[in-house]
């Protein structure tokens, strides 16, 4: 009985009809899961305004392409440091960004890609400060000389936005 169940699910898996009924595993190799491509890379980041030294940043391409992975030490502020993790949903067709960081915070961002770039907002307010609840976002440029311009904004109601940092990531050489 055994080798008849054996012979059974051997041709039964492998006829023509079966192997048409088995779709291919989803890929992430389309344009849109390319739109953040540009910040893969070791990152010296520098403040905009100054250009002080910010903080290191490693982002690389993992999971078969399909996430986005940024390591963040800060330099500015001893001991800061944060992870996120950016992937291409197909199903909202958005890009989402999961930050955590050293103080315990944990930021989600949806968003998608700009002109030149990558723009990412929090759907609902989140904390900036003790006692203190805004919307956030990101805006990644994609600079003509190769560098990435990373400008930080809060809004106290997702309408009028105030900066709050902009780092300049520039391809960290030895």
């Amino acid at each position: 009985m055994r080798t008849l169940f054996a012979v059974v699910a051997t041709l039964t898996l492998t006829t023509p009809a079966f192997a048409q009924q088995q779709q291919p595993a989803p890929n992430c190799e389309a344009s849109e899961y390319r739109a953040f491509d540009f910040w893969i890379g070791e990152w010296d980041a520098f403040r905009a305004d100054t250009n002080a030294p910010a903080g290191r940043s490693s982002v690389r391409s993992e999971d078969a392409g399909c996430v986005i992975t940024e390591h963040w030490i800060s330099l500015g502020t001893v001991g800061y440091s944060g992870r996120s993790l950016n992937i291409y949903d197909r199903t909202s067709q958005k890009w989402e960004q999961f930050w955590v960081d050293s103080n315990g915070a944990r930021v989600h961002f949806v968003g998608g890609p700009t002109e030149n770039g990558m723009r990412i907002t929090t759907e609902a307010p989140v904390p900036i400060a003790p006692g203190q609840l805004a919307y956030s976002r990101m805006t990644f440029t994609h600079n003509a000389d190769g560098s990435v311009l990373q400008h930080g904004e809060t809004s106290p109601d997702g309408q009028a936005w105030t900066t709050s940092y902009a780092f300049i990531y520039r391809r960290h050489t030895e």
